[in-house]
């Protein structure tokens, strides 16, 4: 009987059910990468403008009071002729100044942030062959207690 027993306690740790198999992977990437530039430039230009023109203009017109008599201009005749004068001066200064302020302002953000989390759980369950053994024992249990009352 004490045969039968331990028989029966053996044969039920040599059966399993099945093998199981995990496998875990994690991977967390964490990247933040943050910048400014700033770039200003400030640039102020002059300009000053000294011009000066003069314009001295001499014009003579001289008309004859009786054009059938000729003219007489430093030994020369003229006959029905007209001479005109003129003198002009003028002066033209140009003395502009000229500021030009150029501020120039640049600004330029770069941001990058990755963030990757993995999780991986594998779970690998492979059958046994001896899966369905524990079936008999429940015919080896009905013999053992039928062997036992007999007894």
């Amino acid at each position: 009987m004490v045969r039968l027993l331990t028989l029966i306690f053996l044969s039920l740790l040599v059966f399993s059910c099945s093998t199981k198999k995990v496998a875990i992977t994690k991977s967390l990437v964490k990247t933040k990468t943050d910048s400014v530039v700033v770039e200003k430039k400030d640039s102020v230009a002059f300009q000053q403008n000294a011009i000066s023109i003069k314009e001295d203009i001499d014009e003579i017109e001289i008309v004859p009071i009786d054009a059938s008599k000729p003219l007489v201009i430093g030994g020369k005749e003229y006959f029905n002729a007209a001479v005109k004068i003129k003198k002009t001066k003028r002066e033209v200064v140009d003395s502009t100044k000229t500021t030009v302020a150029v501020s120039d302002y640049k600004q330029t953000e770069v941001s990058k942030e990755e963030t990757k989390e993995t999780y991986n759980k594998s779970v690998d369950k492979k059958p046994s062959a001896m899966n369905m053994a524990w079936l008999l024992l429940i015919p080896i249990a009905i013999l053992s207690i039928r062997l036992f009352l007999k007894k």
